[in-house]
């Protein structure tokens, strides 16, 4: 009997298969993350967009905190809700909502303190978590989305350091060239004009996502596996109070917020927390926006007489302390206003045609050289154009009929995956899922017309409907364009396939 260490034809090819599926599938999942993050951008938008006619104002009067914290807590204590603390979001230039949470309640709050209706904000979550978990446990959704910020950082520096000509062919797009080398060309100058955008976004997505794990990590290796030691690192700790401390009247914040701004003028506050109201101890915290600094915020504790007792210090403590806070806006693009967030937006929309163009040269490639993918080129085109047809069919079907959008998505994206590895062509996929995204879209900004009248086209609403509008418009676009290039070019037979999946 003979043996040979040489695997056999049928097992390198089952192996290059699955090589080839789970390339896809990491693939897939970036170009998730790049396009959830893309329309997260507008996240605040989207929120306000949820709810359109709720009352919007940038003027809180102080009694107006006192008045809310003793309904919604009375609220909370009548439907057996367990708290230790009283959060308000001040309304402010992102969210001029005033909004109460204790425990699990949630509700916006009127003019003079009275508890409105609850806050829903389920189809923003659903796209927010999309980005920064996949809508998987966050123990495992963020370290997973961290580590494909780790894979694109590594694409995109391999990508610059395998472009010898980088300076050279900075302006050449070969328009009238083959669909391979129009797809080069894109790839390439996107990668190369936006890189410095492309690695911010990775470098602070891989860091958001992996801080969790180096923060066990680093407990292990210095604090004897204590993390709440590394968390004090970052955070304050929390306000401890004894478990037999009495009532006492509430804080009083006219004093607290008017010395809040004689510390720091021109900050914008936008939270308000009380820990333990009402008892011995309590403290309030105020949340602020600095300008002109990339950090979340910066954090001041006050006593109940409005003396500051803490300031957090992110905004000039220590190096560390500062670059992790100012991660998180500069993913995000909430920075400098309105205009980083368009230009973040369509920086994101470029970031989408660089995967989507790098898995199809790969793919023509493989065409080219006698070994086409047909199933993988039919898989692909189902998922580039089914991933933005099911979010925005998710949020039809959460307008319309208040269905989970995170079950909307992810059954959508399977059954077409699924049918389209089996059945159709790469051409028919794509222009039947164009034509589904744009009449979704449609559909959406139609739905929430129907549903907020007028409230749909102004402040934040005018904004979210603009994106689905906008969306609408450019893939109509794309249509259009592969429609006349179809008509006035005559590609090769082996070429002909490839383009007209683009």
């Amino acid at each position: 009997m003979k043996f040979s260490l040489k695997p056999s034809p049928a097992f390198v090819r089952d192996m290059t298969d699955g090589h080839s599926v789970l390339g896809l599938a990491l693939s897939t999942l970036l170009y998730i993350v790049c396009v959830s993050g893309t329309l997260a951008v507008f996240y605040n938008e989207f929120e306000r967009w949820e709810q359109a006619s709720e009352l919007e104002t940038l003027a809180v009067r102080p009694a107006v905190y006192a008045t809310a914290t003793e309904q919604a807590t009375a609220l909370a204590s009548a439907q057996g809700e367990k708290f230790n603390s009283v959060t308000f979001t001040i309304p402010n230039s992102d969210m001029p909502r005033l909004v109460v949470r204790v425990g699990k309640i949630e509700r916006y709050l009127g003019e003079d303190g009275s508890l409105q209706g609850a806050v829903s904000h389920d189809w923003t979550h659903f796209l927010t978590y999309l980005h920064f978990a996949l809508n998987l446990p966050v123990v495992l959704g963020v370290p997973l989305v961290g580590l494909i910020g780790v894979l694109m950082t590594a694409l995109i520096l391999s990508g610059l350091l395998a472009h010898p000509k980088i300076l050279k062919d900075a302006f050449s797009f070969r328009m009238a060239g083959s669909r391979r080398l129009q797809q080069v060309d894109l790839h390439n100058r996107l990668g190369v004009w936006a890189a410095p955008f492309h690695l911010a976004i990775a470098v602070t997505g891989a860091f958001i996502g992996l801080s969790q794990v180096v923060a066990f990590a680093i407990a292990g290796l210095f604090f004897g596996g204590d993390v709440e030691k590394v968390e004090a690192m970052l955070y304050r700790e929390k306000v401890a109070i004894a478990q037999d401390a009495g009532q006492v009247p509430l804080p009083d914040f006219e004093m607290i917020l008017a010395e809040m701004s004689r510390l720091a003028p021109g900050h914008e506050q936008n939270r308000l927390r009380i820990f333990h109201p009402g008892r011995e101890g309590q403290m309030v915290e105020i949340v602020t926006r600095v300008p002109g600094r990339l950090v979340w915020g910066e954090r001041y504790r006050f006593d109940t007489q409005g003396r500051l007792v803490h300031k957090e210090g992110w905004s000039e403590g220590e190096a560390g302390k500062q670059v992790y806070a100012s991660n998180f806006r500069l993913h995000f693009g909430h920075f400098s206003g309105f205009p980083v967030k368009i230009a973040y937006f369509l920086l994101g929309v470029g970031m989408c045609v660089l995967v989507v163009s790098g898995i199809n040269i790969w793919l023509i490639r493989k065409r080219q050289r006698g070994a086409p993918a047909m199933r993988l080129e039919r898989v692909w085109m189902a998922q580039v154009w089914g991933i933005p047809f099911a979010i925005a069919l998710s949020a039809v079907a959460y307008l319309v009929f208040a269905v989970s959008a995170v079950q909307v998505f992810w059954l959508t994206t399977a059954v077409l995956s699924v049918v389209a590895a089996f059945s159709g062509t790469v051409a028919g996929w794509s222009m039947l899922l164009r034509g589904a995204t744009i009449v979704a879209c449609l559909l959406v900004v139609i739905a929430h017309v129907s549903i907020f009248g007028a409230d749909a086209f102004v402040r934040a609403s005018l904004v979210a409907n603009a994106v689905w509008l906008l969306m609408a418009a450019g893939i109509a676009a794309s249509c259009l364009y592969t429609w006349a290039r179809r008509r006035t070019c005559n590609f090769a037979p082996s070429v002909r396939g490839a383009v007209s999946s683009s």
